[in-house]
């Protein structure tokens, strides 16, 4: 590995070239990655240093912010509305991730089992389709079927449990399970491809002598199947834990985070009041404890992952 590194900071004379002599050198592909960087920057690092620096101010939007030291931070600490917006967003990620990750594990495994190939490739591409669909579709879907004439009541009808029937969207006990739970069997297209191919990826050797030792179906999935496929588990822990915590789009089209404060995540809080109430400093600076918050989980994860590994 010395060696290596010791040939690319030499030149065909021997003698060592300097950082710039290399930059020059490769001056033509840096030109070709520059407007990467450049989109990069202004797009996304840009953004994120505007957000960071008007937390610590009062500004709305269009006058000249005001620094205001940390009282935005205090402030969202004494919040209310933002506690319990931390609340429905814990209670969400409890059921929400286990809900994203087994269920398409499960359905990965049968598809898996299955000996004819084409078979599997047909299931596949029949769990894929509605990937071409635009989720504000489906979204739309499940909130007539939580109306009060809604698939789910007309159901219970039919079942002779009208007791059970609610409008679920507009009753604060029921509106953030309704959001919870919407979209079942809960088998995400991506997520099912992505344990797919770690199945895929376990050696046919090692299957054949766990059949030999007389490992085989829940047994073989215990002891073979989901340990080879923590890498993947993982993966998709970190993607489910990010996607719960700036789960947006769903409370804003089913419910706009009512009723009350019973669907909202401090994400939607974050977005009505830098867009509804026109508080940005505040805004910017949930946007901050909210970046905090994932970093810790994300740090923690990986910690406990290398831990176990």
């Amino acid at each position: 590995m010395s060696m290596k590194l010791q040939r690319s900071t030499l030149g065909f004379a021997g003698r060592r070239v300097s950082p710039l002599e290399r930059l020059w050198r490769g001056r033509v592909g840096y030109l070709f990655i520059l407007p990467t960087f450049v989109f990069l920057g202004y797009f996304l690092y840009f953004p994120a240093w505007v957000s960071l620096s008007g937390a610590f101010t009062d500004w709305d939007g269009f006058n000249s912010p005001n620094f205001i030291g940390l009282e935005n931070f205090t402030r969202a600490f004494a919040d209310p509305i933002m506690g319990t917006a931390a609340q429905n967003n814990i209670i969400q990620a409890l059921w929400g991730i286990p809900l994203a990750i087994v269920p398409s594990f499960l359905a990965a495994e049968l598809i898996f089992s299955l000996r004819d190939l084409r078979a599997q490739y047909a299931y596949r591409t029949l769990f894929v389709i509605p990937i071409v669909v635009p989720s504000i579709v489906g979204l739309l879907l499940w909130r007539s079927f939580y109306g009060s004439g809604g698939l789910i009541n007309q159901l219970l009808g039919y079942a002779h449990l009208e007791s059970l029937q609610r409008v679920w969207l507009t009753n604060a006990s029921t509106a953030l399970n309704a959001i919870i739970f919407m979209g079942f069997p809960w088998i995400g297209a991506f997520n099912l491809l992505i344990f797919y191919a770690g199945l895929q990826g376990i050696s046919s050797e090692i299957r054949d002598a766990a059949t030999l030792d007389g490992s085989v179906g829940l047994h073989r999935i215990l002891n073979i199947d989901i340990p080879l496929c923590i890498p993947q588990f993982r993966l998709m822990l970190i993607l489910s834990l990010l996607g719960s915590a700036q789960r947006l789009v769903e409370p804003i089209v089913m419910t706009n985070g009512g009723p009350g404060f019973a669907t909202t995540y401090p994400i939607l809080y974050m977005y009505n009041t830098a867009v509804q109430e026109g508080d940005f400093g505040y805004s910017m600076a949930l946007s901050f404890i909210l970046f905090v918050v994932i970093l810790i989980l994300n740090g923690i994860n990986n910690a406990v992952a290398k831990r176990y590994q």
